[in-house]
């Protein structure tokens, strides 16, 4: 059987007119006061009436605190999976113009899912790509972003057909848009980034900050890999990255719809 990145490769020769409206030049800036994620920090309540345990794995591992009067169980991880429905027929590489990203390769119109546990934060169903502006907050076309349960945001763009609205509550698998290729592309394929979400409208943290391939393949083959930790990294190393990116002057642009 192929391989993913050897059927990513045949995509691109197939798409030799691809222009990449994932493409866009690196803006320098890009990142966030991201929002705490659920399980990079472990709490423990030393009160006499209070016992909590935590516990992070590859899979949903719940936190139980337990007091004299309720139980409660909190979800401190999500799943993970390739966020396509047919992941045997897409193709994907390891590198990306410009940025970190990937671009998964699959026909027009194929399912896409989202790949946690998580909420719709930014949905845009309308495709304001303009060629002769090139405003490089809109080559994503139609997109959607989802705040996991794990606090990454997880960004999919190029979409035909959206099927959920800001706000709604997604698991792992649910089917939320189809691929198209809307935005600056030529070619049907979904642009996939991770990044940390930031508190106002941006587009270059949120086009992709660290590389998605390994955790692709991990989750193809099963394997529950989060990117968290190295979010968590990527933000301790770009502190103002947010800031910068909500000051760029296109940053309203990339607000919903």
């Amino acid at each position: 059987m192929l391989s993913h990145a050897t059927r990513a490769a045949l995509f691109i020769v197939a798409a030799a007119s691809f222009v990449g409206g994932c493409s866009s030049a690196d803006s320098g800036a890009a990142t966030s006061e991201r929002m705490q994620s659920p399980f990079s920090s472990t709490a423990s309540d030393t009160a006499s009436t209070t016992t909590t345990s935590s516990t992070t794995s590859s899979t949903t591992t719940p936190s139980t605190t337990t007091s004299s009067s309720t139980t409660t169980t909190v979800v401190t991880t999500t799943p993970y999976v390739v966020p396509v429905v047919d992941v045997a027929a897409a193709g994907w590489g390891t590198t990306h113009a410009g940025y970190s990203a990937t671009d998964i390769f699959i026909g027009c119109g194929a399912e896409v899912v989202t790949p946690v546990n998580g909420d719709v934060i930014e949905v845009r169903t309308v495709d304001r790509w303009d060629a002769s502006i090139d405003n490089p907050a809109t080559r994503g076309g139609r997109s959607v972003a989802v705040l996991g349960d794990d606090g990454v945001r997880y960004y999919v763009a190029h979409l035909d057909t959206i099927d959920v609205v800001q706000g709604a509550r997604v698991r792992a698998g649910d089917p939320i848009a189809t691929v198209g290729r809307t935005g600056r592309t030529s070619a049907c394929h979904v642009h996939f980034a991770i990044s940390p979400p930031c508190p106002g409208p941006e587009w270059s943290v949120r086009r992709g900050v660290i590389w998605p391939s390994a955790y692709l393949d991990a989750w193809a083959a099963g394997e529950q890999r989060s990117p968290v930790d190295e979010v968590d990294r990527w933000v301790a190393g770009h502190p103002d990255a947010c800031a910068d990116a909500m000051a760029d002057p296109f940053a309203t642009d990339a607000a919903s719809p």
